[in-house]
């Protein structure tokens, strides 16, 4: 029977094939769109014998004179293998763009050129790595090319286009595919950065904790506010926190760090006290913790983060590490961001994660996000980046130069 091309699928059963279809990423459900709600969304799909076999959820923009971009985030979410069907599935997929008035399709999947250990990029380490992102990469490749999707090009900057091309992940299973002991994890970290972790922070006051509260999303933004003030840039504010966690209300995950004041007084104390070599500094401190209960009060919040948890229920499940703040006036000596993220590394393992994504990086590896992340033993992914399928050459072509000119004004500015 051949191949039918159908629009406007059901959601529930689009959610459901997306959910048990083998590594998905979380951009292709439809909790994402939902997020993205600033475009229009549709759903499409492929089926045989009355069987969904592949799918896409279409993000679309209106640009000028009623032309339209098309953006599928991560790609479609079908067997590249299959040359037949993507072949099918992209004609049809061509014919409908035409319909709507699309000057092109756009994807990102997500598959890698390269996956390695951060240790053997930087420091020639020979430390195995599965590289499990990099499957089927050349076959990939190959189909989108033969079926006239254009490479967006090898730059490696984390803003070059729509999603950063490298990124950062911590796998959280051993090459047997076992879980990792959370000391086992922790063991794999530089002694830099375990050292200030675990006990470290607890003596000392630091707690950390997760919710899944909607409207504990304003508590990530007023952390949120600090990072923007400290790095001069406009991040996302409380309504785009409510609405991941309105959208993704099974997966959406927020994690706090506190201070207890008081107990870090007392560690303080005791700690001068047993130590005579450290009074100096522990007097700072706790004129330094006075001035800061008085400001924020006896538990004020330190940093705060957002993660999705696997949305697939098969292959390679993993958590995505979202957007973080921190309050760097609450006790930078105490490292709490790398306690963080460890908390976060520990709620995966309980959760049967395969790997954390930590979030895009830029591909020098000399970025602050990339020096900070490298700190956690992780491996760095290099994406085969975007691909464009032109439907209408001439006003592509248009809109590119609009954009050019838009952003050499803004710059001006």
């Amino acid at each position: 029977m051949d191949y039918v091309f159908k629009t406007n699928i059901n959601k529930k059963e689009y959610d459901k094939f997306v959910a048990n279809f083998p590594s998905t990423n979380f951009m292709q459900t439809t909790n994402w769109a939902n997020v993205k709600n600033f475009w229009d969304n549709s759903l499409v799909g492929m089926y045989k014998n009355g069987k969904l076999v592949c799918a896409a959820s279409i993000l679309k923009r209106n640009v000028f004179l009623n032309k339209k971009l098309f953006y599928i985030p991560r790609g479609f979410v079908i067997d590249y293998n299959d040359e037949e069907l993507l072949k099918q599935f992209v004609c049809k997929l061509k014919t409908y763009a035409k319909e709507e008035n699309a000057i092109d399709i756009k994807i990102d999947p997500f598959v890698c050129f390269n996956q390695d250990n951060i240790q053997n990029i930087k420091n020639n380490k020979n430390i195995e790595t599965k590289k499990k992102f990099c499957i089927n990469t050349d076959v990939v490749v190959k189909s989108l090319k033969n079926l006239g999707f254009k490479h967006a090009g090898y730059r490696k900057e984390i803003d070059a286009y729509t999603q950063p091309r490298y990124t950062m992940v911590i796998p959280l299973k051993d090459n047997n595919d076992v879980l990792y002991e959370k000391e086992t994890l922790k063991r794999s970290f530089p002694k830099n950065t375990r050292n200030y972790i675990g006990d470290y922070q607890k003596q000392r006051g630091v707690e950390f904790s997760y919710s899944t509260n909607i409207d504990d999303a304003k508590k990530l933004a007023s952390v949120i506010q600090c990072t923007e003030k400290r790095q001069n840039v406009t991040l996302r504010g409380e309504q785009y926190f409510r609405s991941i966690m309105k959208s993704f209300p099974e997966h959406a995950v927020l994690f706090f760090a506190h201070v207890d004041i008081d107990k870090y007084l007392e560690f303080l104390k005791q700690d001068m006290k047993n130590n005579e070599s450290k009074k100096e500094f522990c007097e700072k401190q706790i004129l330094e913790a006075k001035r800061i209960k008085e400001q924020y009060g006896s538990k004020p919040l330190a940093g705060a983060t957002i993660v999705i948890m696997p949305t697939c229920k098969k292959g390679i499940r993993m958590a995505s590490f979202l957007y973080a703040g921190n309050n760097t006036d609450i006790f930078p000596s105490l490292k709490i961001t790398n306690g963080l993220v460890f908390y976060r590394l520990c709620y995966c393992l309980d959760n049967n994660c395969d790997y954390a994504n930590l979030g895009g990086i830029d591909g020098s590896l000399n970025d602050h996000l990339s020096i900070f992340k490298s700190k956690f033993n992780p491996e760095v992914l290099e994406l085969i980046g975007e691909y464009d399928l032109v439907i209408s050459k001439f006003w592509f072509f248009l809109f590119k130069i609009s954009v050019n000119i838009i952003n050499r004004i803004r710059f001006k500015k």
